[in-house]
């Protein structure tokens, strides 16, 4: 069986009127935290590679230090 499904305006169920939804608010509320948590894991790994690299290209390790400070 074949059901036309007829897409509805969103609406914010609280006041009833077209708005985000709360399903946009969440996925975005979502997408930065997930960002959030991506930036920090970089930041680990890049001073990591830093501390590996310390002895053998300071240089190197200097920028990868730069870079994390100045917000990747």
């Amino acid at each position: 069986m074949n059901t036309l499904v007829t897409p509805l305006p969103a609406t914010d169920l609280a006041a009833g009127t077209p708005g985000p939804s709360r399903n946009s608010r969440f996925v975005r509320s979502l997408w930065r935290t997930l960002t959030r948590i991506g930036e920090a894991r970089a930041r680990r790994e890049l001073l990591e590679l830093a501390a590996r690299y310390e002895s053998s290209q300071p240089s190197f390790a200097a920028e990868l230090r730069a870079a994390i400070s100045h917000g990747l």
